[in-house]
């Protein structure tokens, strides 16, 4: 019978795998396969994956790490050219494999199934395309298990599950280069599978996605301090530019604090020598800060580089050192760290210690920059530049909430952030891949996990309507009709439950306790965890109208693709809950303001944000409803979370103008010497959290107006936000190519130039409110005299 690709390689382990291996968080295993080639060239693609992760060498150079994340039915593999690597003579292909237990937290956002193992799967053929060599995975395959790194949880990365205790003079150093000494190794064993009646494997593989991460080599910038050390700064600064060797005499202890410069997610990596019975410890930090209120999750923070009043705090990664004489050692923790600064404790027994490199490889998505912005406030080229940084720092094989903490893809997070990358490159690879996830995550219920792909399950409710809110974005950038088409039947899911929760009053009925019905991070809801009071008492007004506001959205995507009769079931039915929350949830006093919830007397500026982007109120009631909520200093007011919401609003009841004043604290983090924006001003926990970059669609969409006028950006509508800027200029992605943008005003004109795709028509909308349509978005300039 033929075999497909598939079928052709085995699933390996190694066969001394117990349960007592599986107890653990995770352990790692080596794999190796050596093999010989005569004289080049020669040409090779592999595949590979692994159960739970993997770093695949040839010839001792690192070629893929992965895979990439995915779920039980959706096991990633990846495809690598491993030509260029090939030498004639002997060759070695090996892979350090971790494998977390599906008993254990370890990383929450890794995947891993009943099952550990390994997969590869290639051939290597001659200059004219003859097969003279295959590296599939078999029992030709030799493996070790690992006894020298022990992982834990972590008190501060608690999500994580991958800080190391490494004991050196356990590690098997040169496993995976051709001269190395296997003979003590085990035959790796091929597992087998019943798959002629249906039956699938643990592992449903599929082809990646997306690109594979970065790794760039970087150096620290500088050193911090030195603290009780006989070693100098300056010494330290020769080995980190100059990669000068550094030696710390024996019986010694030195501490060192290196800045990165700016926050950054990358490979550590240390080569030393000697240094027998050393111990190295190491914490990665975002920041300089006072001692924590509750760890991970209360701070105490200010200037984030004050190494005078602060200390850094974080979990310790420690090393043994073995002491290498005859040749150097080097350690690399296997998962990246997240780091603005690293403090390096070093105590050394009866021999020195010799550091002869010290740096590191940047990782993340990468993502391809093309747009950029200035204007005559200065200060908002900080918050665009420390924008993209945040998003950048928030993306690798998912987005992220916070690449330090939990490195988890949550919905509300990545609606915003998603809409960022569309403008800052127009690259919608991860996009496309987020929607699988989530869709992936459905429950029977008919709610989308509030956090996927993730081995521990949590739900939002909320967040289940964020993944609509993100699917109706791609196709008003986009524009790709087999998209949509593919997600409806989980879109009617999601719809169709908030339609089972509807109470007798016709509004979203009190969600199960079970629950959390997280909306912001206010101090007023601080106790509650982000949930507003209300929810004590009864509905959430806010369900309500993020419900409006999914049909809406979910309208226009069934006209999209030819469903006119469920868009006019959706749009009545967002008709009927907007005038349920009309009789139930209008205070007769408070200006007007819509309720928490229906019969209490609490109020927020979120529910209020809602009410108008749901169009329950549209006009002057809506601006009124909006002026009363800026200027009311008593009910709580939108946190970073919801910044992108409150920004929509106010551009919606042309209010814009508020902004300026609503960037205060994104500025004082700038003064707090921040590189990344921070998650909330109620915990303080993370520094880098991704729905803090809203200035990357502020002043792309809004300042400099770019925006999709129909789906799939077949016109482009231009709305210059001018308030208080005198000039500004910039270039937003779209699917159709860069848009430039630059005008100015002064008192008596306003001059505007255009410059996009010429394909694409153009719709400009003034100062005046007078609209100019041009058939061509290319070389278009306009001056209104004011």
């Amino acid at each position: 019978m033929h075999l497909n690709w598939e079928e052709e390689a085995k699933w390996i382990w190694t066969p001394d795998w117990t349960m007592a291996d599986e107890n653990k968080i995770g352990s790692f295993v080596y794999f190796r396969k050596k093999f010989y080639l005569e004289e080049g060239p020669h040409q090779a693609e592999i595949k590979v994956s692994a159960d739970s992760r993997y770093r695949l060498f040839i010839n001792g150079v690192s070629v893929s790490f992965g895979p990439c994340k995915g779920d039980r039915f959706t096991w990633y593999y990846e495809t690598v050219d491993i030509s260029s690597y090939l030498r004639e003579g002997e060759n070695v292909i090996a892979a350090q494999v971790l494998r977390y237990s599906p008993m254990k937290d370890g990383n929450e956002s890794v995947w891993r199934t009943r099952l550990a193992g390994l997969y590869v799967h290639g051939f290597i053929r001659d200059s004219v395309g003859h097969v003279i060599n295959q590296l599939h995975t078999d029992e030709t395959w030799y493996c070790v298990k690992d006894t020298a790194i022990s992982l834990s949880q972590g008190r501060y990365t608690v999500f994580l599950g991958i800080t190391e205790d490494v004991d050196g003079l356990k590690l098997p150093f040169g496993w995976n280069v051709s001269e190395y000494n296997d003979c003590d190794w085990l035959p790796a064993l091929p597992y087998s599978f019943d798959t002629l009646h249906g039956g699938l494997k643990p592992w449903v593989l599929t082809e990646r996605v997306i690109p594979l991460m970065k790794e760039e080599k970087r150096r620290f910038s500088n050193v911090q301090r030195v603290i009780d050390s006989e070693v100098s700064t300056e010494a330290w600064l020769d080995l980190l530019y100059r990669d000068v060797p550094l030696t710390i005499p024996a019986h010694s202890k030195v501490i060192a604090e290196l800045d990165a410069e700016e926050l950054t997610t990358g490979f550590l990596q240390f080569v030393m020598s000697q240094g027998a019975e050393a111990k190295i410890r190491l914490l990665c930090a975002e920041c300089y800060e006072q001692e924590p209120k509750l760890v991970p999750w209360m701070r105490d923070k200010g200037n984030r580089t004050d190494s005078v009043a602060g200390s850094l705090y974080g979990d310790y990664d420690r090393y043994h050192v073995a002491g290498m004489i005859d040749r150097v050692e080097t350690y690399e923790p296997f998962w990246f760290r997240t780091f603005r600064y690293v403090r390096i404790e070093m105590e050394t027994k009866g021999q020195p210690l010799t550091l002869h490199q010290l740096d590191y490889r940047e990782t993340g998505y990468p993502l391809e920059v093309t747009g950029h912005f200035r204007s005559s406030d200065e200060s908002y080229s900080d918050l665009w530049d420390i924008s993209l940084r945040t998003l950048q720092l928030c993306m690798h094989e998912s987005y992220e909430d916070c690449p330090y903490y939990e490195q988890l893809q949550y919905a509300m997070d990545t609606r915003s952030q998603i809409l960022f990358t569309y403008n800052a490159s127009g690259d919608d690879r991860l996009a496309r891949k987020t929607f699988y996830d989530f869709h992936s995550s459905l429950l029977p219920q008919g709610l989308t996990q509030s956090r996927y792909p993730s081995s521990s399950p949590q739900i939002i409710p909320g967040f289940s309507l964020y993944w609509i809110y993100m699917l109706h974005d791609h196709m008003m950038y986009y524009g790709d009709v087999q998209l949509i088409k593919r997600y409806r039947s989980s879109v009617d899911a999601v719809l169709d439950y908030y339609d089972r929760m509807l109470d007798e009053r016709g509004l979203v009925g009190a969600m199960p306790s079970k629950y959390w019905s997280f909306i912001d991070w206010t101090d007023e809801w601080k106790e509650s965890f982000g949930v507003p009071t209300a929810s004590h008492y009864g509905p959430l007004t806010i369900y309500s109208f993020m419900y409006a506001v999914a049909l809406r959205k979910a309208a226009e995507m069934a006209v999209f693709v030819g469903r006119e009769g469920v868009a006019s079931e959706y749009e009545k039915r967002a008709e009927h809950i907007r005038e349920a929350v009309i009789t139930h949830c209008r205070s007769s006093g408070k200006s007007g303001l819509f309720t928490d919830g229906p019969g209490v007397e609490l109020f927020s500026q979120h529910t209020q944000i809602w009410a108008i982007l749901s169009g329950t109120i549209k006009g002057e009631e809506a601006k009124r409803v909006m002026e009363t909520t800026i200027s009311d200093d008593f009910i709580p007011k939108s946190s970073f979370a919801m910044s992108f919401y409150l920004f929509r609003a106010l551009a919606e009841t042309n209010l814009y103008e508020h902004t300026h004043s609503l960037w205060r604290p994104w500025r004082k983090m700038v003064d707090q010497k921040l590189t990344t924006w921070m998650e909330d001003t109620v915990s303080q926990r993370s520094d880098c959290h991704g729905w803090g970059a809203v200035p990357l669609y502020e002043f792309s969409s809004e300042i400099l107006g770019v925006q999709p006028e129909v789906p799939g950006y077949g016109s482009i509508r231009i709305r210059p936000r001018t308030d208080h800027l005198t000039w500004a200029k910039g270039q937003v992605a779209t699917p159709k190519g860069i848009v430039k943008v630059e005008w100015q005003r002064s008192e008596g004109e306003f001059i505007i130039e255009v410059d996009g795709p010429e394909q694409t028509p153009l719709s400009l909308v003034l100062p005046d409110g007078s609209i100019q349509y041009f058939k061509s978005a290319a070389a278009v300039k306009c001056i209104l005299e004011l």
